[in-house]
């Protein structure tokens, strides 16, 4: 209590610390209106990317994210500053990721996906007819299975060499 109190003075006092300089230790983050008082201290821009500290990226806030903040030594923010530059490098490199996972593929993406897809096709088949070999030895060709077996194994080889250009034409 006498902590709060001596915070609310220091606070308030012509004496205090600018807002980006006052210690996280020496603050309830849990406390809304001490987070409030904090960030009426703040830059607009500061204030906002403070409260977005609180909310997301704070350990015991409700909706955190899951990832603690962390400098490049591995430690936590000292100060308020410390967390909101911190919070501001997540938030950018997070929009980042989302901007580049929405970016439209280029057409070479597509084929590497697709050359991907028919390689498991394949496999799939490979282990099926191996399947078949275990269980009916030398009669494995002569099961009905098989015959559609080799008709898929051949169109997927039949994609395969004509996507191979395409898929690896642009590395050599």
């Amino acid at each position: 209590m006498s902590r709060a109190i001596l915070l609310f003075v220091v606070l308030l006092g012509g004496c205090a610390p600018g807002g980006r300089d006052i210690a996280l230790s020496d603050i309830n983050l849990s406390d809304m209106q001490t987070v409030r008082q904090i960030r009426d201290q703040l830059a607009p821009q500061d204030g906002i990317a403070f409260a977005n500290y609180i909310l997301r990226h704070h350990a015991k806030s409700a909706s955190y994210c899951g990832k603690p903040l962390l400098d490049a030594d591995g430690k936590e923010p000292a100060t308020v500053g410390d967390a909101i530059d911190l919070a501001v490098r997540r938030d950018a490199m997070e929009q980042a990721a989302l901007l580049a996972s929405q970016a439209p593929k280029h057409p070479l993406q597509f084929a590497r996906e697709e050359w991907d897809m028919l390689q498991r096709d394949r496999d799939i088949v490979i282990d099926t007819q191996t399947r078949l070999r275990s269980e009916f030895g030398d009669g494995a060709s002569r099961h009905p299975e098989w015959a559609s077996l080799e008709i898929r194994s051949a169109e997927i080889d039949r994609k395969l060499v004509a996507m191979q250009p395409t898929v690896f034409g642009a590395e050599r």
